[in-house]
């Protein structure tokens, strides 16, 4: 999976996604029946990533600032399976994470996270490239 510009592999893993489609109904109440359903399309889309990082031995916590800075901008990000699909634009709503296995520095040996997701519009490309220069920089 990549997430705008942070990919996740051996280092940075990822061990689940949880994905949830919503269709939106307006309700519309009548008297002595069911109320009917009237149909308002596609709700929003949900995704949460989870994995842990060991940054003693496998990736660097630097990758989860990254991410906070791309939640930050407040712009979609670019979500790409490992096998190419494109998912779509999604802003990231909540990063999660928990340190186990504090060493001296109070580093977590363990790093238990979970990224939630929210899909959204494709930004303008403007707008874009200058906040992902800022989200690297």
């Amino acid at each position: 999976m990549q997430i705008g510009p942070v990919a996740f592999d051996l280092r940075f893993n990822l061990d689940g996604l949880t994905r949830e489609t919503l269709r939106d109904y307006a309700e519309k109440p009548v008297v002595g029946a069911m109320p009917p359903l009237e149909d308002m399309g596609d709700g929003v889309e949900r995704m949460a990533l989870a994995g842990r990082l060991v940054p003693q031995k496998l990736g660097r916590l630097s990758s989860l600032d990254v991410l906070r800075n791309a939640q930050a901008s407040g712009l979609p990000q670019l979500l790409v399976r490992g096998d190419g699909r494109v998912f779509g634009w999604y802003v990231i709503v909540r990063i999660s994470d928990g340190h186990s296995y504090l060493d001296a520095r109070g580093v977590g040996q363990m790093v238990d996270m979970t990224i939630d997701l929210a899909k959204a519009a494709q930004p303008g490309a403007e707008g874009y490239f200058s906040a992902l220069w800022s989200i690297l920089s």
